[in-house]
């Protein structure tokens, strides 16, 4: 009959012979190669479930340890030193050849065919293995054991990244765009003065009995010199006496302008006395004149409106601004507005042709333009930064997520997208695989969990199992129950 030969290593257990065998052909005896000190050689149970897992096909074992020889041959089942032990069917020299030990030999031996016969020693022999049987049920069906670990972890970065958002970068995004128009307001610098005459009216009276003629542009003082220039010409009619002694003075009265423009002309009532003929009639004025100023007119000169449009784009970027905060408070479910605003200028009005010159006070000048943003998914920049960070990690390690932080460099915002400049770290953890640490725990030592999990990165954090005296973990994989906990977020530099 052909035979198969199944290679076991130091770490084997009974479940990955188990699947070995499974796993040769129906028709090959099979020779099991197991390495000293491997788990499945520990335990006479498990030779009984590999020569269950074999079925009618012939199982030996080669070892050269020799303990696991006595074992295996305290169930009858061949045990060799050597492959070339097996084939010629020799015992090993330095064996005893206890009971045991002819009965695993004979057992080789192609069974001869005879009338059954009962036998009380046979009869025990099938109670001693349905007890281990039930023995071996019971170890594998009733175990059970729940293990939390934690994965290892290192610092990741710090890292100096780019980031960008637009056509060919890392982040998705999406561009909101609206007119938007400032307004600058400056008062003109220039000016020219416009003096203003003091205006009046004076009264006459004639001293003489003849009708006297009185010029335009006559000029009449005050006291103190300051003087006025009739507006118009006027005859002053005579004074006259009608018996018995009755005296009429002639009267009239003429305009006046001060000859000086400005405050100075604006004189009190009574004060203008003096006619340039005080012996043919005198003056005086009732009423105080009034309006004499000098004005001041102001005018845009062309350094203002300079100056004017070196405010406007500042007056531009503000409007930018006011339209930023807009967009940001209008919902955007699951993004982000990017609070950065790109501004265009498209016009500026009025032209200094139509203002430079101008006689105002103060001018506007409108400034209008293009407001443009950028809108991006909420988890963004960081989920481009954590697909960064991957590229670093060590081989069967990931990103912790959670610990990922970042400070922005530089942010900037243009025509072609968004561009972050960061210094981003975090940590990176041992990748955990469920169905791996259940395997490997399969069948180990409760005291060698440990340190079975330290080799591979792992941090035993709770280890519970049923029956609490039993030695081993369970013998199936599928009764350890594995739960991780998150590593604890160290603090960055």
């Amino acid at each position: 009959m052909a035979r198969t030969v199944v290679d076991l290593d130091a770490r084997a257990t009974v479940l990955e012979a188990a699947e070995r065998i499974a796993a040769a052909p129906p028709g090959d005896d099979v020779a099991l190669v197991v390495a000293p000190g491997a788990p499945v050689m520990r335990s006479a149970v498990f030779l009984e479930v590999l020569r269950g897992e074999a079925g009618p096909r012939r199982l030996a074992v080669v070892t050269t340890d020799g303990r696991a020889r006595s074992i295996a041959s305290s169930v009858h089942l061949p045990a060799y030193a050597s492959i070339a032990a097996l084939e010629r069917k020799e015992l090993d020299p330095t064996e005893r050849l206890d009971k045991a030990r002819r009965a695993a030999v004979a057992s080789t031996r192609p069974a001869t065919v005879g009338p059954p016969r009962f036998s009380p020693r046979r009869l025990l022999a099938i109670a001693s293995s349905l007890a281990a049987a039930l023995l071996l049920v019971a170890a594998i069906a009733l175990p059970e054991a729940r293990v939390v670990v934690a994965p290892a972890s290192q610092p990741l970065g710090p890292m100096e990244l780019v980031i960008r958002a637009g056509s060919g970068g890392e982040v998705a995004s999406r561009t909101l765009s609206a007119q938007v128009t400032g307004k600058v307001t400056i008062n003109a610098s220039g000016s020219r003065t416009d003096e203003v005459r003091a205006k009046g009216t004076v009264q006459l009276e004639n001293k003489t009995t003849d009708d006297v003629r009185i010029g335009k542009g006559t000029i009449f003082k005050t006291v103190d010199g300051t003087q006025f220039l009739s507006s118009s010409d006027v005859t002053l009619p005579k004074s006259v006496i009608l018996p018995p002694f009755t005296l009429f003075v002639g009267k009239a009265s003429v305009g006046v302008d001060a000859f000086v423009a400005g405050p100075v002309g604006n004189v009190a009532a009574g004060r203008i006395t003096t006619s340039p003929d005080p012996s043919r009639y005198t003056v005086t004025n009732s009423e105080p004149t009034t309006g004499g100023e000098t004005r001041r007119i102001p005018i845009v000169k062309l350094e203002d409106y300079d100056g004017a449009v070196k405010r406007a784009p500042d007056a531009l970027k503000a409007a930018g601004e006011e339209q930023l905060a807009k967009w940001t408070r209008d919902p955007h479910p699951n993004e982000q507005v990017v609070q950065q605003v790109l501004v265009r200028q498209t016009s500026l009005a009025p032209s200094n042709v139509d203002l430079v010159g101008k006689e105002v006070a103060s001018f506007d000048l409108t400034v209008s333009g293009t407001a443009s943003a950028f809108v991006i998914p909420d988890a963004e920049p960081k989920k481009a930064i954590v697909s960064a960070l991957r590229g670093s990690v060590s081989a069967g390690n990931e990103v912790d997520e959670r610990s990922v932080a970042f400070d922005v460099k530089s942010l900037r915002v243009g025509d072609d997208g968004v561009t972050w400049s960061v210094t981003a770290r975090g940590q990176q953890v041992r990748s955990i695989n469920k169905d791996r640490v259940s395997r490997l725990l399969t069948g180990r030592a409760v005291r060698d969990a440990q340190a079975a999990l330290a080799a591979e990165g792992l941090e035993l954090k709770r280890l519970d199992w049923v029956p609490a005296w039993w030695p081993l973990l369970p013998l199936l994989d599928t009764r350890i129950a594995v739960q991780v906990e998150a590593p604890a977020i160290r603090a960055g530099p």
